[in-house]
């Protein structure tokens, strides 16, 4: 008799306990896409200085100090306004007597004094370098003792001065007056000094005041301030017992007027 019945076919524990499959951890616990730090915690992306706190475009003071605009006080040496504007003053003659004038236009203009001119329609202008020319008077302004004479020249590269603005003028800035003091021929005459006050006369005229000697043949030529800038066109000196330094100029902006109206501009 052959037992058989023996052979316990239920008990077989590799069909029942298979955990090849119930337990695969390599699938439930794939840490690898769980806790990929790298792509939650890019930090490049939330904590990126360069970019927050790029302080190049905040804090760019080449740009904001940049000072060109309100640069233009370059100012000269005496010896540096006497070369720059001496070729621009002239020498006035006319049937009366000799005054200074100075050239305001590559054409040949010149702004001077009214009684330089005393009434002539001809004058005769003399140039730093001893060229001589005829100049016609085209305009006049008696109240404020101007003219503007014409060279007449088909020339149109005459030295010119820069005209600045007298209202710029502080009491006490550094001035020079040029002119042929006394008609004297050759060499124009320099004198510095400083503007010493804005005085009114009886008509209630402002003048610049100057202790730079401003003498008879100074008239109609310029007064400069140290930028090389014409300020004013000297017109008298006060004389007197006890007096010194007391020269009058007219102030630019009152000739800017006649300027206008005679060659524009």
């Amino acid at each position: 008799m052959v037992s058989m019945s023996c052979t316990s076919p239920d008990t077989t524990t590799p069909e029942d306990t298979t955990t090849p499959e119930d337990t695969t951890t390599t699938e439930d616990t794939t840490t690898p896409e769980d806790t990929t730090t790298p792509e939650d915690t890019t930090t490049p992306e939330d904590t990126a200085p360069p970019e927050d706190t790029a302080p190049p475009e905040d804090i760019t003071p080449p740009e904001d100090t940049t000072l060109p605009e309100d640069e233009p006080t370059l100012t000269y040496s005496v010896a540096e306004v006497v070369a720059l504007l001496e070729p621009t003053v002239v020498r006035i003659e006319s049937s009366e007597g000799a005054g200074s004038g100075v050239i305001i236009s590559r054409a040949g203009y010149v702004l001077t004094n009214e009684h330089v001119i005393a009434g002539s329609t001809l004058v005769k202008i003399t140039l730093m370098n001893g060229e001589e020319y005829d100049g016609v008077v085209l305009a006049t302004d008696e109240h404020w003792d101007l003219a503007i004479v014409g060279i007449i020249s088909d020339r149109t590269d005459f030295p010119k001065a820069v005209l600045g603005s007298s209202e710029s003028i502080i009491i006490g800035d550094e001035v020079v007056t040029i002119g042929y003091a006394l008609g004297l021929e050759g060499q124009v005459t320099f004198s510095k000094g400083i503007v010493s006050a804005m005085r009114s006369d009886d008509r209630g005229d402002e003048y610049i005041q100057t202790d730079a000697n401003v003498n008879p043949g100074n008239s109609g030529g310029p007064l400069v301030n140290l930028k090389g800038e014409v300020v004013g066109i000297n017109t008298w000196h006060y004389y007197g017992l006890r007096v010194e330094g007391m020269g009058f100029a007219i102030p630019i902006y009152e000739a800017k007027p006649l300027i206008q109206d005679t060659i524009g501009g």
